[in-house]
């Protein structure tokens, strides 16, 4: 919906709701009227289909609308009560300090209420923050104000010491800040105050806060560019979905401002693919489109884009007046994986070569199951390890550090010894703790190629990328 993007909200409303109208009688006029043959396939299922998500998205649309309104009100009510609000707050403060003189002059022991400072120290932690992105909008509705009419630049751009006074400021600065003693000889000095920045945990650089977004479970900031990219990332690498730092998903509202409309409709479509197992495409070369749930009937899913029909079960084509024989294709690729010691998600159907580690598989669907019977974990009793990959990768960390190849024999047994009680004792790692290691080395997740550090894992010396360490894993 890029191009209602230059509207305003009321016109907005009144589209969608026009819109919707418009779908409620086409449905009405559309819909089946009694009962199909039974395996027969109904045209208007798919029509209904379409018109159902045609319908969500725009009462999503409406409700994003009315809740960005609600947004920008409040936003508005704060930044115009900001002077009330400062005046109230020094009062309150003011009369409190004479309170406290007075029991002390009197020599009266001084009652302890520390309301105050909690609610002063929890609106410097809060309200500093959010007084600021506040600024940094246009909330006053005028296309001729823009951000920086507010606060530092206007200062610099007039140099009036009045500019600076009538100036907004954070309620908590204000709080803070004593009545101003205003003499004929002096005048208060002006306050240059540079807009916020912070570090994106991305790519290191400095931005401001209102170009910044937070994960709400680890903390850690993005600027715009970096969340853009790696919801991009995400619709095409699932190694990535969810988008998550610290192993914890990002949510979309979280940090939708900082996403383009497209963008956000390209990932909540996305989503619901990603987020179903056992998917069915297209079976059709050039089309392979993904076939919801929705459209699958007697193990056979049609396909909205081209019509084709898909047997769930093969992934072929459908099997006319019969059930879904043994494909070729498949038992082909099932005796490779047999070969080559594959082993077969029974959640997602895909299929997991294990390279390092232990026989504790986390697909990227989220089941776990053992590497070697293909079972849910804990359910069988194979072994944990398998020695040989074990010693394998205590070999890897011991030739890693410099001159690990040039040890003595003896030695050089000890060490991988150390090493592999390390990779048993430490097999169940969340990779919290990492160290800096200098010059080239390869990502042991995406095998990207670092030419000058890599990030290890210190306790199961697994080497990542920043964006493996921080989005991947």
């Amino acid at each position: 919906m890029d191009y209602l993007a230059d509207l305003d909200e009321a016109t907005l409303q009144v589209i969608i709701q026009a819109q919707l109208q418009d779908l409620e009688e086409m449905a009405r006029v559309n819909a089946p009227k009694g009962k199909g043959r039974a395996g027969q396939h109904d045209p208007r299922d798919d029509l209904s289909v379409a018109i159902n998500a045609y319908r969500d998205e725009l009462a999503a649309r409406s409700q994003f609308l009315a809740d960005q309104a609600m947004c920008r009100s409040m936003a508005s009510a704060v930044d115009a009560d900001a002077e009330q609000i400062q005046a109230l707050v020094s009062e309150e403060q003011r009369s409190t300090r004479d309170r406290r003189m007075a029991f002390r002059m009197g020599g009266q022991p001084v009652p302890q209420d520390n309301r105050d400072d909690h609610a002063s120290a929890a609106a410097g932690a809060v309200d500093d923050e959010v007084v600021e992105r506040l600024r940094h909008l246009n909330i006053s509705g005028s296309p001729s104000q823009s951000p920086v009419s507010f606060g530092f630049l206007q200062s610099q751009q007039t140099g009036a010491d009045d500019d600076v006074v009538n100036s907004p400021e954070s309620s908590s600065w204000a709080a803070q800040r004593r009545p101003a003693h205003r003499t004929t000889t002096a005048a208060p000095k002006p306050i240059n105050k540079m807009p916020a920045t912070r570090e994106c945990i991305a790519c290191t650089d400095r931005h401001p806060i209102t170009n910044l977004t937070r994960s709400p479970a680890c903390g850690h900031e993005y600027c715009r560019d970096c969340i853009q990219s790696l919801f991009t990332s995400a619709l095409t690498d699932e190694s990535l979905f969810p988008p998550r730092c610290c192993g914890q998903p990002i949510p979309l509202d979280s940090c939708r401002t900082h996403l383009t409309a497209t963008l956000a409709g390209q990932f909540q479509a996305k989503k619901r693919e990603l987020d179903t197992l056992n998917r069915t495409y297209c079976h059709r070369p050039t089309c392979s489109t993904w076939v919801p749930p929705e459209l699958i009937w007697n193990q056979v899913g049609n396909c909205l884009q081209c019509g084709r029909r898909t047997c769930v079960l093969c992934k072929g084509a459908e099997h006319v007046s019969r059930d879904c024989p043994d494909d070729p294709a498949t038992q082909q690729v099932l005796q490779l994986a047999q070969e080559q010691g594959w082993q077969r998600c029974r959640a997602c159907q895909k299929f997991v070569e294990l390279n390092t580690g232990c026989n504790h598989i986390t697909c990227r669907c989220g089941a776990q199951f053992c590497y070697v019977c293909g079972l849910p974990w804990k359910t069988c009793g194979c072994a944990q390890w398998e020695e040989r990959m074990l010693f394998d990768r205590a070999n890897v960390v011991v030739d890693r550090n410099a001159g690990g190849q040039r040890l003595g024999a003896r030695q050089r047994a000890e060490m991988v010894e150390q090493a592999r009680a390390l990779l048993v004792e430490n097999h169940e790692c969340d990779h919290t703790s990492w160290r800096s290691r200098g010059g080239t080395h390869r990502c042991e997740e995406c095998n990207h190629t670092l030419p000058n550090y890599i990030y290890e894992c210190r306790q199961c010396q697994l080497l990542a990328c920043r964006r493996c360490r921080f989005n991947r894993l």
